[in-house]
């Protein structure tokens, strides 16, 4: 991964050292990086297609993202072969829908901004 431990302080500091699925408290140097648009679809290693995740959510929890892709798709956790990371909003674990951008920020998504809904 090119400049990976940036990438990986950036995203850390975009959530505020907590887990963007669940919530709970990350450890610096201890979470997953995870791809959203896995590599094997086409992802890429850009701030929009990254997530701070703790190992339960990512992929060691019955519930994970890699272990009930459904929901994690429907969350925007997990990006189709043929969507845009950049696109696609993330459901936080507040509720709060978002886009992440590629300055490594959130920018809000209000009901309805996206394809008509």
């Amino acid at each position: 991964m090119k400049n990976g431990n940036k990438l990986r302080q950036i995203v850390y500091e975009r959530c505020n050292g907590y887990c963007e699925r669940c919530g709970i408290s990350l450890h610096p140097d201890d979470y997953a990086l995870h791809h959203r648009k896995l590599k094997s679809r086409g992802g890429t290693d850009e701030l929009s297609n990254l997530l701070a995740l703790h190992h339960h959510c990512h992929n060691l929890g019955t519930n994970s993202v890699h272990l009930d892709p459904s929901e994690a798709t429907r969350r925007g956790l997990l990006v189709s072969s043929w969507s845009e990371s950049l696109v696609v909003p993330v459901t936080l674990c507040d509720g709060t829908r978002v886009l992440l951008t590629n300055d490594g920020r959130y920018k809000p998504v209000r009901t309805g901004e996206l394809n008509g809904e």
